[in-house]
Parts: structure tokens; C-alpha cells; sequence
């Protein structure tokens, strides 16, 4: 194939729909804030790759079509998160933003590594400077696994801000971490100097959410919950548990009622009952996916505080 054969009508559609195919035909296996990213940051190595593949045919000409090819590649990225749409797959702003990203990385080799029109180190550096900014978001998801893993057994960690990026407030609960206050008597083996204050406003069910605890909990006995609730009246909770199997039924997950009461409340839950919980199967314990605490609307206004979650 000589390289006229290359800028033609035909080289441009083929490289496009191959494209489009990878883009709309590949998926990472699992459904976890890392592989989501990293599902997201792809778009900016895709088209880094297809800006070189579409500018190679021009690496001798005095003038390549470099802006006509970045009016096209940006349309054809606009297009591919509208078909998202059409096949059930969520279109992203942000899918766009790394689709620019790697145009312009593609842009800056390509005048540097192969025009020669610009240093190459110096097009290097901002390509790696680029792939950093694009691949940002699976780094701190890394770095947040990383700290979650060194927690285990605690499932939280009150001190640290990188361990509780999984936790979120859910449907109308609010989480902010505050100082503990001396005149609550926190018991000495927790050691908590902070905690996580969920206050429950409104919203179908507030409460708070932990997303991607660690996943398996198998070896352990219990899940030991202490909760401070600096409220002068009872607070009923909810506690559920479901694994990377849920059907999002009511009956295939774990689900239990217990009361809050003033000061300091200690909840035990033997993992046996866990296991048990799902109608017609087994829990998986090595592939817990979530755990969440909340309450009715009724309870709006009123909040607790997570003092500490762990496996025993």
C-alpha cells in the first residue's frame, strides 16, 4: 500500500470504524471505580493512537491537514458517546475530555517524533505529562486500594481522607469528618480522635453508603460496628450487606433493624447470619461489594457517627 493509498476516503473509514468498534465493542471485566477509569482513561490512548494513524500519511508533506483532522477525530469521538446512548451504554463528558487529550498528544508526537518540527524530547515530555493528566483518576483509585488494603481488618478509617473516598453519603445522607468531643467517652481501645458524621437529611433513604469494602471477608467471625449518636431521642437503623452477585432484590442481600441508642452503641453481626441472609443461595463472603446504613425520612434531621467498622 503506497502511502496515496493511504490518504484516501476509503484508508480514513477503515481506520475509523476499526476504531469505533474497539470503542463500543470492548469492556473491562468488573464493574469497580478502578476498571471504570481505567475503562474512561483508554479513550486517551485510542486516540493518541488514531491521530498518529491518521497523520502518518502526511509525514512527508510540507502542510499535513492537521486541523481537519482534529475537527474530524473530535466529531467522530462526539459521535461514538451518542451511539453510547443508543446501545445502553452511558455517554461521558469526560470520556471527551480524555478523547481531546489524546488528540493533542497524538498532535505533539506526530510533530515531534515524526515531522521532526519540534524537539522530540520536549514532545515526549508533554505527551507523558498528558498520558499523567489522563490516567490521574486510576492512579488515586490505586492509591486509595492501596490504603484500604492496609486498613484491613477496619473497613474504615476515621483519620484518613484517602480511606474514606468509598464511603458516600446515600439518598439524602451527608458525610463530614469532625473531632471528637471529650465529654462523649469514647472507649480507649478505639483510639478515635475523629469520626465520620453522617447527618441524615432529605432523600428516600439517608443514610451512608460503603462502596468496595474489602472484598473478602473470609476467616472472620463478626462485623463489630461502634456508633456514637449524639442525639437525645432513639434512632432506628438499617443495616445492609450484599455481595457481587446481588440481583438487587430485597431478599438476595443481608438486611437488619436495630435501634440507636444515646452515647455509645456497639453493633455485633455474626458473619454467619451474612452468609445466610440471601433467599435460595449463599453470600459470597470473598466478594462482599457493599455495606450501607440508613433510615427513613421520618428521621430527617437527626445524624450519627461512625466511630470505627471491623472484621473480628
Amino acid at each position: 500500500m503506497s502511502v496515496s493509498d493511504l490518504k484516501t476516503p476509503g484508508f480514513l473509514v477503515l481506520v475509523l470504524v476499526g476504531t469505533a468498534t474497539i470503542l463500543l465493542g470492548t469492556q473491562l471485566p468488573g464493574d469497580s471505580r478502578l476498571m471504570l477509569s481505567l475503562q474512561d482513561s483508554g479513550h486517551f490512548l485510542i486516540f493518541t493512537l488514531l491521530m498518529l494513524a491518521l497523520l502518518w500519511p502526511y509525514r512527508n508533506s510540507r502542510k499535513p491537514p492537521v486541523w481537519p483532522m482534529i475537527s474530524l477525530v473530535l466529531l467522530f469521538g462526539l459521535l461514538v458517546e451518542l451511539v453510547q446512548s443508543l446501545i445502553g451504554r452511558q455517554p461521558s463528558l469526560y470520556d471527551l475530555l480524555m478523547n481531546l487529550l489524546g488528540v493533542a498528544a497524538g498532535g505533539i508526537l506526530f510533530f515531534g517524533l515524526i515531522k521532526r518540527a519540534i524537539s522530540p524530547g520536549l514532545s515526549l515530555a508533554a505527551a507523558a505529562l498528558l498520558a499523567l493528566a489522563a490516567f490521574s483518576l486510576p492512579i488515586y483509585w490505586l492509591i486509595v486500594y492501596q490504603a484500604r488494603a492496609a486498613d484491613f481488618p477496619h473497613l474504615i478509617n476515621t483519620e484518613s481522607a484517602i480511606s474514606s473516598a468509598l464511603i458516600k453519603g446515600s439518598r439524602g445522607g451527608v458525610i463530614r469528618r469532625i473531632a471528637v468531643e471529650e465529654d462523649w467517652r469514647i472507649p480507649l481501645e478505639l483510639g478515635n480522635k475523629s469520626c465520620l458524621y453522617v447527618s441524615l437529611q432529605e432523600g428516600r433513604w439517608p443514610g451512608v453508603s460503603l462502596f468496595e469494602p474489602s472484598p473478602d471477608w473470609g476467616g472472620y467471625d463478626v462485623l463489630v460496628l461502634a456508633i456514637y449518636s449524639d442525639q437525645a431521642v432513639e434512632l432506628p437503623l438499617t443495616l445492609r450487606i450484599n455481595d457481587q452477585n446481588h440481583n438487587k432484590l430485597p431478599n438476595d442481600r443481608y438486611n437488619r433493624r436495630f435501634t440507636l441508642h444515646p452515647g455509645i452503641n456497639r453493633i455485633s453481626v455474626p458473619l454467619e447470619e451474612v452468609e445466610d441472609a440471601p433467599e435460595g443461595r449463599e453470600m459470597d463472603l470473598s466478594a462482599i461489594s457493599r455495606l450501607m446504613l440508613y433510615t427513613s425520612p421520618d428521621y430527617t434531621g437527626n445524624g450519627f457517627c461512625l466511630l470505627s467498622m471491623a472484621l473480628n
